[in-house]
């Protein structure tokens, strides 16, 4: 059994196309299926760490998340991510300036295409409609790799015979998972859909946008119900799969897309906030312990922490516990901040703590029996 990074922001501005059309086990789900059945029509990627991909190109990172993903269509167990204290899935007002990728060198010929996509889709896309910023380090494409911890994101080809055009991450996912996978079959000359378009689709999941056909008014290619709207239903967004009940063929941008990504990062050319005056001296808290298959624990909080600043907890250990952390609430099950719900017992959780927290909590739970090792830096109140 394995497990993901899980934080799926749901916000309405989202399409993805690579997939509803081939190998989406989604199409098929008007009859409840097992949970082997469900696993069995869903693709996944054929080498070493290769990841599930459901609704069309959204990785789902090992099978223990898959099964959290069979839960919320057939259990009725659908799994809340929470936002306290109004925490969306996105990226920091530092961050969200400083998106840094590599395009890696064995794209070969095709990649002066993906450079050319990439410009079409960040400086004449998403960057012209929001105050984002994403930045090509030229220097990091001999090592584009998932472990080039020198940049936020890789791009590099896969050969996966078109189960997806193209396929990306959310902001909260680990390094090693934040990817933009391109596919061989993405470069047809053929497509209805010009590259830049596929990966500014892409790009929209990299900023936190869901699939905008998941929304009711689509009525078709439903995925989930965790999404935060904002904007009114855009069956001609970038982010909405023209099979899905879209009205646009090619996945251009549209006027509803630009206003959601104002909404969510701000107008173009924004200034980033002023520096925040000096914290006072750091804190750091750590627990150990060992627990039991199933035994969850509220190991600390309430810690209090001061907002604006960065919260980082760690955990090594063990077999197979799980690192929840909440805001003003101690985590549950299904009530979290943040939960990177990995297959061993090394996690991470950096947050940037929202303006109306004032306290942390930290808990584990044995997905096994296992032991742990958790250290929490923050800066107090």
């Amino acid at each position: 059994m394995m497990k993901r990074s899980l934080v799926t922001l749901g916000l309405a501005l989202s399409t993805q196309l690579a997939a509803c059309m081939v190998g989406d086990s989604t199409d098929t789900l008007n009859q409840d299926l097992t949970f082997e059945e469900f696993k069995a029509l869903t693709y996944l990627e054929p080498w070493a760490d290769g990841v599930y991909i459901i609704n069309g190109d959204t990785p789902v990172h090992n099978e223990k998340a898959l099964y959290e993903e069979w839960l919320a269509i057939y259990g009725g167990q659908e799994l809340i991510v929470n936002t306290s204290g109004g925490v969306d899935t996105k990226w920091s007002d530092t961050q969200k300036l400083n998106l840094t990728y590599c395009v890696s060198d064995t794209f070969g010929a095709n990649k002066t295409k993906v450079l050319a996509a990439f410009d079409k889709a960040t400086t004449l896309g998403w960057e012209v409609r929001g105050n984002v910023n994403f930045i090509h380090l030229t220097a990091q494409d001999a090592n584009c790799t998932a472990s080039n911890t020198n940049v936020v994101f890789d791009v590099r080809p896969v050969n996966v015979g078109g189960q997806y055009l193209a396929r990306a991450f959310f902001p909260n996912n680990a390094r090693s998972s934040r990817n933009v996978l391109i596919d061989n079959t993405a470069f047809d000359p053929n497509l209805t859909w010009p590259l830049e378009n596929i990966i500014a689709h892409e790009l929209g999941h990299a900023l936190g946008f869901r699939h905008e056909h998941t929304r009711p008014e689509s009525g078709a290619c439903f995925e989930d119900n965790n999404w935060r709207p904002l904007t009114p239903y855009d069956s001609a967004s970038v982010m909405h799969y023209p099979q899905c009940n879209g009205t646009s063929s090619n996945l251009a941008f549209t006027q509803r897309d630009t206003d959601g990504i104002v909404a969510l990062y701000g107008a173009p050319g924004g200034n980033p906030p002023p520096p925040p005056p000096p914290p006072p001296p750091g804190g750091t808290q750590t627990w150990t312990g060992s627990l039991t298959q199933g035994l969850f624990r509220v190991v600390g909080g309430p810690i209090a922490v001061r907002s604006g600043t960065t919260l980082t907890v760690t955990m090594t250990g063990t077999g197979d516990p799980d690192l929840y952390v909440r805001f003003n609430s101690a985590p549950t099950r299904s009530r979290f901040s943040c939960r990177p719900y990995l297959s061993s017992a090394t996690e991470t959780c950096t947050l940037t703590v929202p303006s109306t927290a004032t306290s942390f909590y930290v808990a584990v739970d044995g997905y096994t029996a296992s032991t742990y090792n958790v250290t929490a830096t923050y800066t107090p109140r």
